[in-house]
């Protein structure tokens, strides 16, 4: 069971999508909290997330929205635990020779999840 980390950013939308879907899993539901939405299977595994406006949550977690232009990898760690589940995102950008990692981590109540 291959995990494939993909990313995509459409600067026209200013949307990111991030998966770690597993070759064999397949999208069943999705759901929106806020301007990010959450790819989930039939079993509700969170597999990917949509980051809309990520200019905005960038600068709402103080990263410097010119990464963007250099982004080389993103990956997405879902952690479930108890009533709640930590995502954990992690930008890999290269300006110039100089490679800027970054760690943003979410949390979220399950509640917040079958509403």
């Amino acid at each position: 069971m291959e995990k494939k980390h993909k990313f995509s950013y459409n600067d026209i939308d200013d949307s990111l999508i991030v998966s770690n879907r597993a070759e064999n899993e397949m999208v069943k539901d999705n759901f929106e909290i806020g301007d990010i939405i959450f790819s989930l299977t039939g079993k509700g595994k969170i597999v990917s997330i949509e980051i809309r406006e990520f200019s905005s949550f960038l600068e709402s977690c103080n990263i410097p929205i010119k990464i963007i232009k250099n982004i080389d990898n993103v990956e997405l760690k879902v952690i479930p635990k108890k009533e709640t589940i930590f995502l954990l995102i992690k930008i890999i950008s290269n300006n110039n020779g100089i490679i800027m990692s970054k760690e943003i981590p979410l949390v979220m109540p399950l509640n917040s999840i079958n509403k």
